[in-house]
């Protein structure tokens, strides 16, 4: 108890620390030095969310329909350094705030190491950085977005990727690069503490949530022609699972899901075209919030449906999004007895939830497919 609460101080005062010196360090609006290549913009998500979901997530979505999306190819006139983590850039020392893709969350660079000198040069780069590319969600929904929008709007070839360490030494970008994912382009890696200076880097945003960079996804990693559909598939949780939230009834969790014809699956199993190729012919996909049910995306012109199980205190709407751009069904419940910090706790699933979860789900399809 006073180990957690002594955590929890030091991270508010570390955080203290950094805002302090992000606020305080010479910056530039980066605004004057970006030349507009391409640019669209779309309505604010305007849809009433289920009641299904979290608070948390339906106070997301509230703050989701102040936002208009947008689709942008910027070239940066001026050469900047790039920094590791979320690709924020810096022109002569000054940090340019606003020019990583995801501007609200960025913080703390590397400030003292874009006062070096000697940095390893490039003429030019697209820069893939996202705060979260090493994971399988934020990969394939934020980084080959803009992948899929940079081969859409014909860039020159010869540019490079510039893609961090920590994305590039995951299994999923290595698959997606040897299936070709990333075209003839090539892929150069930025060291986790190494910062680059790009005489003429391209900043691109994508669209969030779209089914066309979706089936583009699909057709990149090999999927096949939508054929018969499988049986619905029950995601498992691992008791090894790196970020925990294991589930201590797992295996009655299981038991209850083959009762109703699910089949029981761990995705990280399977090499990721054949995640794909499951995941397209599943008419139902449960289990936990989570990377798993990432690959649901992969499904295409027929109906679906997603069950998904929240940790207690969490809440986020992005697997309910990617259901509703793929007009699938969606639920959602909370495990129960929580063991440990909110965000990794052990937990319970009740059975009788979720056994009525899945048939519920089962006669949507069903209702769907008639």
């Amino acid at each position: 108890m006073y180990a957690a609460e002594f955590r929890d101080r030091y991270h508010s005062f570390r955080k203290a620390i950094i805002r302090g010196v992000d606020d305080r360090w010479p910056k530039t609006d980066v605004g004057p030095f970006l030349d507009t290549l391409h640019i669209e913009t779309k309505a604010p998500y305007s849809d009433e969310e289920p009641e299904v979901l979290p608070d948390q997530a339906r106070d997301f979505l509230a703050e989701w329909r102040k936002t208009q999306d947008i689709e942008a190819l910027y070239r940066v006139s001026e050469p900047c350094t790039v920094d590791p983590k979320m690709g924020i850039l810096f022109h002569k020392g000054r940090v340019l705030w606003g020019s990583s893709d995801q501007p609200l969350r960025e913080r703390s660079p590397r400030f003292l190491s874009h006062l070096k000198s000697g940095h390893r040069t490039l003429a030019s780069a697209i820069l893939l950085h996202h705060v979260h590319g090493d994971n399988y969600f934020h990969f394939l929904l934020y980084v080959m977005s803009r992948v899929e929008l940079v081969e859409r709007l014909g860039l020159p070839t010869d540019i490079p990727f510039l893609v961090p360490e920590r994305t590039a030494e995951t299994a999923f970008f290595k698959r997606a690069q040897e299936l070709g994912a990333f075209g003839a382009r090539e892929i150069v890696v930025q060291g986790k503490r190494e910062v680059v200076l790009v005489e003429s880097p391209y900043l691109v945003r994508a669209f969030f949530c779209q089914c066309r960079v979706f089936d583009w996804l699909a057709d990149k990693l090999g999927a096949p022609a939508p054929s018969k559909d499988a049986a619905p598939l029950f995601v498992v949780r691992r008791a090894n699972a790196a970020n925990g939230r294991t589930f201590r009834n797992q295996a009655e969790m299981d038991d209850v899901a083959r009762s109703l014809g699910f089949e029981t699956i761990d995705p990280g199993d399977h090499l990721l075209e054949k995640q794909v190729e499951i995941f397209q012919h599943a008419p139902i996909v449960a289990g936990p919030h989570g990377a798993g049910l990432t690959n649901v995306l992969f499904r295409s012109k027929k109906p679906g449906g997603l069950v998904e199980i929240f940790n207690p205190g969490m809440g986020s709407p992005h697997y309910y999004m990617v259901a509703r751009e793929r007009g699938f069904s969606y639920d959602s419940f909370f495990a129960i007895n929580p063991i440990g910090r909110a965000f990794s706790a052990s937990t319970e699933v009740d059975l009788d939830t979720l056994r009525e979860s899945l048939e519920t789900a089962l006669e949507v399809n069903q209702r769907q497919t008639q």
